[in-house]
């Protein structure tokens, strides 16, 4: 039997996390255009340089998240859907985040010409400088590499180069100047909320129970006549 890129299992939390990010990130910024935003910089932030070359990482995540969902997706039903509801939680923290507290920053002056510092202004140009607290980039890659600790299917070192990654896409977000260091801490703390939250109360059931009704309504079991034999 052939194995499957994405089971069957995964389908709705995939699906739903993928609406659900679109949502938060643009869908917020309709009610925040206009209101006051934030600049959480601290004294550390000035310290920190500009390196263009951390936004292959900072680009790259994009790829490494969807291999640390799809892999911890395959691992389990359970823990894909115990960590799916945890990002779920997690997104749903940060639209109160960006709706109460928007915040904003300064960006760094590139400099022209060379791959890297096109590569950085095309990321300039695609991603406003707001929505900034807590750091999506930092939340998810903190979540694969948790949820890598709990695959047992892989490498004993892939849970390993997934704490390297996670630090270093961290980094690439402050080297890049795409957030500030505090956006970095809330980036993990809500990760560790959201986490708590979905074992603690097992959230995951949810996708077990809203893929049951949907499969029932779409597949409605038959009703059998029963025939009663006459002695």
């Amino acid at each position: 039997m052939k194995k499957q890129l994405i089971p069957r299992y995964a389908y709705l939390p995939i699906v739903v996390c993928i609406v659900w990010n679109t949502l938060v990130y643009n869908m917020t910024r309709f009610f925040t255009n206009k209101m006051t935003h934030y600049d959480f910089s601290i004294k550390l932030d000035s310290y920190i340089p500009f390196v263009s070359s951390f936004v292959v990482i900072y680009i790259l995540s994009y790829v490494l998240w969807i291999i640390g969902f799809l892999v911890f997706a395959k691992e389990s039903r359970s823990l894909c859907n115990e960590l799916f509801a945890a990002e779920f939680v997690c997104k749903t923290i940060c639209l109160f985040c960006f709706v109460i507290i928007p915040t904003t920053m300064t960006r760094a002056n590139v400099p022209s010409g060379g791959v890297l510092n096109w590569l950085t202004n095309a990321v300039y140009s695609l991603d406003q400088p707001n929505n900034l607290f807590p750091s999506i980039h930092c939340m998810e890659s903190w979540i694969c590499f948790r949820g890598a600790l709990r695959c047992k299917k892989v490498h004993p070192m892939y849970s390993k180069v997934w704490f390297v990654l996670a630090i270093l896409i961290c980094m690439s977000t402050v080297f890049v100047k795409q957030h500030v260091f505090v956006d970095i801490i809330g980036g993990i703390v809500v990760a560790e909320i959201g986490l708590f939250l979905s074992k603690k109360f097992n959230l995951g059931r949810a996708y077990d129970v809203v893929r049951y009704k949907f499969i029932s309504f779409v597949r409605p079991k038959k009703k059998t006549n029963k025939v009663v034999l006459k002695k």
